[in-house]
């Protein structure tokens, strides 16, 4: 598996209304989507933005793995929508 797969990296542009700088999960199983956003500013750093969000993706991988249903698992994540 590609090791950033499900996860991109956004940076805004200065002089924009995008100021945006993080990295994006995004996974959409059955036509139903996790999104959640790591900014950097939220965890100092661009490196400890991507770390929290490869760590909360291999959770959510595993445990649909283990059978869990995907909108459980996505509740059990907080701050994403299922069903957008």
């Amino acid at each position: 598996m590609n090791k950033y797969r499900y996860i991109t990296r956004y940076n805004g542009q200065k002089g924009t209304q995008n100021t945006f700088c993080g990295w994006r999960l995004c996974i959409t199983r059955q036509k139903e989507t996790y999104v959640r956003y790591f900014t950097d500013r939220e965890y100092g750093e661009s490196e400890l933005a991507l770390k929290a969000a490869l760590e909360i993706r291999e959770s959510m991988l595993a445990e649909m793995a283990r059978g869990v249903d995907f909108v459980k698992v996505c509740r059990n994540y907080g701050k994403g929508r299922a069903g957008v």
